[in-house]
């Protein structure tokens, strides 16, 4: 099983037409489910108008998430291993879309990610995240797709529900394992705050994962 104990991530991007770039470190206790750390941007933080409420902050869910129901647990981590790509496609309510491309690789207990963003989003300021809901299904001999949703809860009220869909591939992939497992699913459940101090946001997540019936 892979526990991880920091998660050090690099982020570059565009966002509404400015470029951005930022880097920081997240301290992970499996133990409760638990992600806390910061990211320092070069400029003002992407995002809704408060700064990042969506680009980094909801990537790497289930990395960390605390095992809920089965004792000996192979959880999406494990399977996919220390290597692996992902990209993501979200829709922001009416407001525009963000894309994520990252390449992970685990050394010892640290996993170290890359993430590229490009977004186009025009929010009101935010006031809060709601809780995400996430459905994980192993498919084929080295893939993960996700599917997920949370939403956005405005300063005057109003929620912008988000959905996306993400989808994971091992660089160095178990296939036996991931033929006996196709079709298995996984639910993720969390819950992100993101506090902008200046050009670093400081995150907090806790997270639960656990294996649903196959379909």
């Amino acid at each position: 099983m892979l526990e991880l104990t920091k998660i050090e991530l690099s982020v570059t991007g565009i966002w509404n037409g400015r470029l951005f770039s930022g880097s920081g470190i997240l301290k992970v206790n499996p133990a409760d489910g638990t992600k806390q750390g910061a990211v320092v941007y070069d400029t003002t933080p992407p995002g809704a108008p408060d700064g990042d409420t969506g680009p980094v902050a909801t990537v790497r869910c289930f990395i960390g998430a605390r095992h809920a129901g089965q004792k000996d647990f192979l959880g999406p981590l494990e399977l996919l291993g220390r290597d692996f790509v992902s990209v993501r496609s979200t829709t922001v309510g009416r407001t525009g879309f963000v894309s994520v491309g990252e390449t992970a690789r685990t050394v010892r207990d640290v996993l170290h990610t890359d993430l590229t963003v490009v977004g186009n989003v025009r929010v009101p300021r935010i006031r809060g995240m709601g809780p995400l809901s996430e459905v994980a299904t192993v498919s084929g001999d080295d893939t993960l797709i996700c599917e997920g949703r949370y939403s956005f809860v405005t300063k005057g009220g109003r929620t912008i529900p988000i959905r996306y869909t993400h989808l994971y591939r091992s660089l160095h992939p178990n296939r036996r394992l991931f033929r006996r497992m196709r079709g298995q699913r996984f639910l993720l459940r969390s819950n992100t705050s993101a506090r902008v101090r200046g050009r670093q946001v400081e995150y907090r997540s806790q997270s639960t994962v656990r294996r649903l019936e196959a379909r």
